[in-house]
């Protein structure tokens, strides 16, 4: 097994940056403007009491106190005139606090998120997850016959045309419409009506191998028929083809 990372939580502190954190915050200090010399002291009189608790202090706690050493040290050594020169050639000076903040910012960024993951915790267990109680042998119960609405006959429409394989031709002539609506509305009631139970799918209503003009002709007959309430178009199910019935005439 591989090793797990352990992570020494000390009194109400993570981590050295998480203690860091706490000392700017009650300080009142400015994260991007850290007083060096300041922080460095509190850290070591915390360290120093936590060892007079006889407290177990991980190492990281003496790494970050040797970083905070060492940048103090940085801090008040005197710039001799060469450093001063090459300061003043840089637009940015070197700041020996840059890392510390930057580390900081980090930390601070993820323990936010660590807390707001920790609220949303709490939330979701006010909520309980139900199984799923459909059995897979279950069977699904057919759709009662409903008319169907204009949206999904036009959308059976797009469905045809995006089927069909026009053919690419350099010259495009325009021709006489071999078959009118009005011939179509004919066609369609005759073919309905020879049917044994008075209803058809809207495909059976087209040619073999139906052309663009063809589809559409038949599509906007139906249209008509439906307006004039001589037939009503229906589904079985979801997805299921659609269904061109007449209307029974009342006695």
């Amino acid at each position: 097994m591989s090793p797990v990372a352990l992570t020494v939580k000390l009194a109400k502190f993570e981590g050295p940056l998480d203690l860091l954190l706490h000392l700017i915050k009650v300080s009142e200090m400015n994260i991007y403007d850290i007083p060096i010399v300041a922080i460095t002291s509190q850290y070591m009189a915390y360290l120093h009491s936590m060892q007079r608790s006889k407290l177990d202090i991980a190492g990281d706690y003496f790494v970050m106190a040797a970083t905070l050493m060492r940048i103090k040290s940085q801090w008040l050594l005197p710039q001799t005139s060469e450093s001063v020169e090459d300061e003043a050639d840089t637009e940015f000076p070197d700041d020996p606090r840059t890392e510390l903040v930057s580390q900081l910012l980090t930390y601070q960024t993820y323990k936010k998120a660590a807390a707001n993951l920790k609220v949303q915790e709490q939330a979701r267990k006010a909520y309980f997850s139900k199984s799923p109680s459909l059995l897979a042998s279950a069977q699904r119960l057919p759709m009662p016959e409903q008319p169907i609405s204009l949206s999904a006959l036009t959308a059976a429409l797009n469905q045809l045309l995006q089927r069909q394989q026009p053919q690419q031709l350099l010259v495009h002539n325009v021709k006489r419409e071999t078959v009118t609506v009005a011939q179509k509305i004919g066609q369609v009631k005759q073919a309905l009506q020879g049917s044994a139970q008075r209803r058809l799918f809207f495909t059976r209503l087209l040619p073999a191998q139906p052309s663009i003009e063809d589809t559409v002709t038949t599509f906007m007959a139906v249209l008509e028929l439906m307006k004039n309430k001589e037939i009503f178009c229906f589904q079985t199910q979801t997805l299921a083809p659609i269904t061109v019935s007449l209307k029974e005439e009342k006695a």
